[in-house]
């Protein structure tokens, strides 16, 4: 399953729109999808639309960012989650405030936020729903840090936002 997937309403980030994301995650074999795109929940109802007609399990978060500043992912649990990230997101928007740095407690919604950002706010407390996301990039450091003794809050974290062999790689990763 990959976690952070985007479609072309996440503005100049994503090239893919709902059926092209959907026949990716096909012909890699992925069941369950995940559509986070960047401040945005525009593609949420096509794509579970299609996920469903495709018998693939959809589900939706959203890709928090401050301008180009990745801050975290929240993924929803549930539809109530779905409704708790998206009252969250257009409070901030419709105000113009930026996205704090630590996400709330949401109840019914997974936050993931990006290793370097766990390093740079120094994050050591983790709710129960919070985790750490990992790229391949990010592995590299992650020995050198006190982060390496808590793997059970780390998930992959690879986003998926345009056709790309390096891109495209067969990574099962779970939120817990």
């Amino acid at each position: 399953m990959y976690l952070n997937n985007h479609t072309y309403y996440s503005l100049r980030y994503g090239t893919f729109n709902e059926q092209d994301l959907i026949e990716l995650a096909l012909e890699n074999n992925v069941k369950t999808i995940v559509l986070t795109d960047i401040n945005n929940t525009s593609a949420c109802l096509n794509f579970m639309r299609l996920c469903v007609q495709h018998q693939l399990h959809g589900v939706l978060g959203i890709d928090f960012r401050n301008k180009h500043q990745q801050e975290y992912v929240g993924i929803a649990k549930n539809n109530e989650g779905f409704q708790e990230l998206n009252t969250f997101l257009s409070y901030h928007l419709e105000n113009k405030i930026p996205f704090p740095a630590q996400a709330p407690a949401f109840q019914n919604a997974y936050i993931i936020y990006p290793f370097k950002k766990v390093v740079e706010l120094e994050k050591v407390r983790f709710r129960e729903s919070e985790f750490i996301g990992t790229s391949m990039a990010t592995l590299r450091k992650l020995p050198f840090t006190s982060y390496v003794k808590m793997l059970d809050k780390m998930v992959v974290l690879q986003t998926v936002t345009f056709r790309s062999k390096k891109i495209i790689m067969h990574i099962d990763c779970y939120v817990v």
